[in-house]
C-alpha cells in the first residue's frame, strides 16, 4: 500500500464566503437567514421588516423528497 505525504497545516482554515446556519431535529429543519444590518437591527428590534426590506429578493429553500 502507498503511503502519500500530507502538507502540514500552515495555519487557521479560512472562512467561507457562503456559509448555511441551520438546527435540524427529527422533524424539522430551521434555516437562519442573515440580513444586512439596516434590515436585520430594526426587524430584530420591531419584530417587523422595515420599509427597505424586499420581499421580491427572498431565497427560498425547497426540500426534497
Amino acid at each position: 500500500m502507498a503511503h502519500t505525504k500530507r502538507r502540514a497545516h500552515s495555519g487557521p482554515v479560512p472562512e467561507p464566503k457562503y456559509r448555511i446556519r441551520a438546527h435540524q431535529t427529527d422533524s424539522t429543519v430551521t434555516v437562519y437567514q442573515a440580513y444586512m444590518p439596516e434590515i436585520g437591527l430594526p426587524a430584530a428590534r420591531e419584530g417587523r421588516f422595515p420599509a427597505a426590506w424586499q420581499r421580491d429578493r427572498m431565497t427560498w429553500i425547497k426540500p426534497r423528497s
